[in-house]
């Protein structure tokens, strides 16, 4: 029933998408249920609505750290950390993007101390819809997320590479090769 409602509160986003010229792709709803994140392909943004009034509450021009512009992969929930992942098509990173108005600040550059009171750094983005990119050795697409979203796994070079991704740490953990006609899926 929950999943249900939730589908119901899209209908108006259909709407909106129409009226604004977005060219809507991925889409995933936060876990809250308050935002819906959007893969805008033209231009690369990721537009983050509000699903009380169906308002753009935040854009993103996807734009790598290297500065290279991409299209976006997929746009996931993560509910157990309150984010949205964002995989990035022509860059090998994918974007946390916090749902939580309390979210921790988000370093993109070398921090000396995490150490409680003893901040050595400036943060790039704190609270709602601070973005942290992290940073992998390929692009990835199509996640599968283990059933406590301590893993997701993703794959790379056409499909024949999986790759396991630590989403406590977010780093690559691991990788395996793919069978043809495989795709990572049992039945």
């Amino acid at each position: 029933m929950v999943f249900f409602t939730k589908i119901l509160a899209l209908f108006p986003l259909i709407g909106l998408v129409f009226a604004s010229g977005l060219c809507a792709g991925d889409r995933a709803a936060s876990a809250d249920g308050k935002w819906t994140a959007l893969a805008n392909h033209k231009p690369f943004q990721l537009v983050i609505l509000s699903n009380d009034d169906q308002g753009i509450a935040r854009t993103f021009d996807i734009i790598g750290k290297d500065g290279t512009p991409s299209r976006i992969e997929g746009v996931y929930t993560d509910p157990t950390r309150e984010n949205f992942i964002v995989t990035l098509r022509d860059v090998a990173e994918y974007w946390l993007i916090a749902t939580n108005p309390n979210a921790p600040p988000v370093y993109e550059g070398f921090v000396h101390s995490r150490e409680a009171g003893m901040v050595e750094a400036i943060a790039s983005s704190q609270g709602l819809f601070a973005r942290k990119r992290v940073e992998l050795s390929a692009p990835l697409s199509e996640l599968i997320f283990s059933s406590d979203y301590r893993t997701a796994t993703g794959f790379k070079n056409g499909g024949k590479l999986a790759v396991i991704v630590n989403l406590n740490v977010n780093r690559e953990i691991g990788r395996f090769s793919v069978a043809a006609g495989d795709n990572g899926r049992r039945n």
